[in-house]
């Protein structure tokens, strides 16, 4: 084979520990001869033809020729450096991808014109990114290691990166020669060259830890890197070598999600993470003409069908740890040519036509991004994950349309983007949020440093569950709590756990909370028995987002769903000793500040119980 250069030859030929050279050379003699981006590229008029004759083409262009008079975006270094000072990581970001937004738009439009006119302006992109001191973001770079010449990859270099190679692929010779060379360079030294220098152990760069990890930033990283290896790379066998660490890197991906599928993570960081799997495994797939399977595990499946079952309502998710979001539309389509007997539960909406770097990618399957057609409600009554202690339970209209569900978690506060918040739920009507879990917060560097559950949103203050002798959960997988019985029939799903282990609390002998619904009478009731061997203090809240309204005791609110229906949730307290009410209000500035409706024993208890019921009306 004739060696092309990237300059990457000059490399050591060792590999991995994990990747044997017999399955590199195995895996060489499958991929085609040159490198290929997924899609069409320019050159191919009936695709970028078609699809500039759509609504979705005719305004893609529009927008972009709208950047043409506008400078490319500043990415300052001052901005970088502010996450290092003050723990501020929003400016660089939000300056960062608006660059890299701007200049996928201006790659799309120039495929679905092919008139030339945005060839200067893709350019001048391409050498503001040369440019920067760093691909990475900020928080990700806590030692200035890579702002200051030793790059490695992380979730928005290994973006950047593919979006370049995608680039250089589909406009080919359109774009001047000095660009083309100046996307291989940079590409090569920011991103392939740390990479294979860390796997195959020539130096071990400490940021490249995801390669092992089972998180969102194992596949979205793996996957950038593959992708733009197998558009780029000129030498064969050096392809074969990045696929070759990727299908090694796989099974610890799938470590991070439980045997039953469940995403700790959230719907957003399944979108995330596995949707850049369904991407990885297509293009590897169809560049070795599927010799290499990376779904070949079965529980691939099982991670899939968590978009289907962590719905509460059709195509609505709970916000439980840091993830919200709801089930992407485009990962779904992905996800049907992998599996086709996968169906939609839902009308979903779809992101921005080349904007969102995920619609970016289905251009490259031959996907349309346009809002999935609606079929036949079919979610069950139920979703229940045993492994996750997760029970998303669904309540019927007459006419057959979901409209009363709730979502409940046990797990353990040691979980991947863990909020500490053992006996969490979340109850949806109508589609509105009604109570619940607050959802996550904007990150800072608090949030992910030593300091993170200072965050009332992060701690299990801002969340649904006791406070105990004062005392609010503790974090670790020894905070656990345990199934003691699920029970779920056509009328009514019941789900209990002990979590006393959630509390350190010496007193704190039992903590039991009880889910109950009933989908017939529509009503959901949540129940704590306490058990201590000392007299103990013990608050209970219930967190909303929704105008509420409460009797003269207390014990009776009614939440608004909005100002447009008659339909309410009704809420009734009940305790075994008297209470106090109180309320206040958390800030979260990434969501509706939420409202904080506590109920506190007036005097400690040794047993006590505290009973919520939702009914609505």
């Amino acid at each position: 084979m004739k060696a092309k250069a990237l300059g990457l030859l000059a490399l050591p030929l060792a590999c991995c520990a994990t990747v044997s050279p017999a399955r590199i050379d195995e895996i060489a003699a499958w991929l085609p001869e040159r490198p290929a981006a997924d899609g069409a590229r320019i050159t191919d008029r009936a695709v970028w033809d078609r699809l500039a004759a759509t609504p979705h083409g005719a305004r893609e262009v529009k927008a972009a020729a709208a950047l043409l008079s506008r400078p490319v975006p500043d990415a300052p270094d001052a901005e970088y450096l502010e996450f290092s000072q003050n723990g501020n990581r929003s400016r660089y970001q939000t300056s960062l991808f608006r660059r890299m937004g701007g200049f996928r738009r201006l790659v799309v439009a120039e495929c679905l014109e092919d008139r030339g006119r945005f060839i200067p302006k893709i350019a001048d992109y391409v050498d503001a990114f040369a440019a920067q001191r760093s691909w990475t973001l900020p928080a990700h770079d806590g030692t200035l290691t890579c702002f200051n010449g030793a790059p490695h990859v992380d979730l928005v270099s290994g973006e950047l990166s593919l979006t370049l190679a995608f680039c250089s692929d589909w406009l080919g010779d359109r774009l001047p020669a000095a660009t083309r060379a100046k996307i291989r360079a940079e590409v090569e030294r920011r991103t392939f060259r740390p990479h294979l220098d860390h796997a195959r152990g020539v130096r071990k760069i400490p940021g490249h830890w995801w390669l092992h990890a089972g998180n969102n930033w194992n596949s979205v990283c793996n996957a950038c890197v593959v992708r733009a290896a197998l558009a780029l790379v000129e030498d064969r066998r050096l392809r074969a070598e990045f696929v070759a660490i990727a299908e090694a890197s796989v099974p610890f991906a799938l470590k991070g999600y439980t045997d039953d599928g469940y995403c700790s993570e959230g719907m957003g960081y399944w979108n995330y993470g596995w949707g850049h799997h369904l991407q990885m495994g297509l293009s590897v797939r169809a560049a070795t003409g599927g010799r290499v399977d990376l779904f070949a595990d079965p529980k691939c499946k099982t991670v899939m069908r968590y978009a289907y079952g962590f719905q509460i309502l059709n195509g609505q998710s709970p916000h439980f740890a840091d993830g919200g979001g709801n089930a992407d539309a485009a990962n779904l389509a992905l996800g049907r040519q992998i599996w086709p007997d996968l169906v939609n539960t839902a009308a979903l909406k779809s992101p921005a036509f080349s904007g969102h770097p995920a619609v970016f990618s289905l251009r490259a399957f031959g996907q349309e991004p346009a809002p999935v057609a609606p079929t036949l409600d079919i979610l069950p009554p139920r979703s229940w994950f045993p492994d996750a202690q997760v029970l998303l339970a669904r309540a019927r209209h007459p006419e057959q349309t979901l409209t009363f569900g709730v979502g409940f978690k046990g797990g353990h506060n040691a979980e991947l983007h863990n909020h500490n918040d053992i006996g969490s739920y979340y109850v949806m009507l109508d589609g509105v949020e009604m109570t619940g879990d607050p959802g996550g917060e904007v990150y800072t560097r608090r949030t992910f440093s030593k300091d993170r559950y200072v965050s009332k949103v992060l701690n299990s203050y801002g969340h649904p569950v006791p406070v105990v002798g004062g005392q609010l959960q503790r974090t670790g997988r020894a905070a656990a709590a345990k199934v003691l019985r699920a029970s779920f029939t056509d009328a009514r799903d019941e789900v209990a756990i002990e979590y006393a282990a959630a509390y350190a609390v010496p007193a704190l002998k039992s903590l039991v909370r009880t889910l109950a619904f009933d989908r017939v009478r529509n009503v959901l009731t949540v129940s704590d028995r306490i058990v201590c061997t000392a007299p103990t203090a013990f608050e209970v809240p219930v967190i909303t987002y929704r105008t509420w309204r409460k009797s003269a005791a207390a014990t009776a609110f009614t939440f608004d769903k909005s100002a447009t229906t008659q339909r309410k949730l009704e809420m009734a307290v009940a305790a075994s000793a008297p209470v106090r009410f109180r309320e206040e209000r958390i800030e979260n500035p990434s969501r509706p500040d939420v409202q904080r409706l506590a109920f506190a024993f007036e005097a400690p208890v040794t047993e006590a119980t505290f009973t919520t019921t939702f009914s609505v009306r």
